[in-house]
């Protein structure tokens, strides 16, 4: 049978051996941390925080509708100088036509992106998803479905959305608009027209 001494000893080792427990499981998470940012980054990582996409009060929809995808006239690929006037566009958002010389990169957005940047995108076979008064759910939603395939999309807000859009999805001369995030629409939506512009890029 162990001493007093003796047992105080082995409590004390016990604590000990606690301690350092509790400091490699901190490291450990911390380095844990660190790669998950490490590969967000590595990935792209987001352009903005997906909080700042979830910035109203609206209400969540439940049973989100889509229209039918809508076919528009080309206006032509013309480029044209930053804040350079042109005709208006036959589409809100627009689909084609005058753009800027730069495309936007791909990624989430935290805030309104050039259109005429954004058109450059469209003629390089990206898909662009703008939402406007999305609830916070409904925001994340959109986020999760991006980030699962990022692939030439950007995601965006869009204040000039015509009513009761809450999400406007579009590609080259396509246009579809959804009353709320309907996954399976956007998803069939960007299988079906991604990389299908006029300018193909890698």
């Amino acid at each position: 049978m162990p001493t007093r001494h003796e047992r105080m000893k082995q409590d004390a080792e016990l604590q000990r051996k606690k301690r350092r427990q509790k400091i490699f499981l901190g490291v450990g998470a911390v380095i844990a941390i660190g790669i998950v940012f490490a590969l967000v980054a590595m990935s792209g990582g987001l352009n903005s925080p997906p909080a700042a996409l979830a910035a109203t009060s609206a209400a969540a929809v439940t049973n989100p509708t889509c229209t039918s995808v809508q076919s528009f006239p080309m206006q032509g690929q013309v480029h044209i100088a930053p804040n350079q006037s042109h005709p208006p566009y036959n589409s809100n958002p627009p689909t084609s036509g005058w753009h800027a010389d730069t495309p936007q990169n791909p990624g989430i957005y935290g805030s309104p992106q050039v259109q005429e940047q954004l058109v450059h995108n469209l003629e390089h076979g990206f898909i662009v998803i703008q939402y406007n008064n999305l609830a916070p759910s409904d925001a994340q939603k959109l986020v999760e479905i991006v980030q699962r395939d990022r692939y030439h999309t950007i995601l965006a807000p869009y204040p000039q959305m015509p009513a009761d859009v809450r999400v406007a999805l579009t590609a080259w001369t396509r246009l579809q608009y959804c009353t709320g995030v309907s996954e399976k629409d956007i998803l069939a939506f960007v299988s079906a027209y991604r990389d299908q512009g006029p300018e193909k890029v890698p």
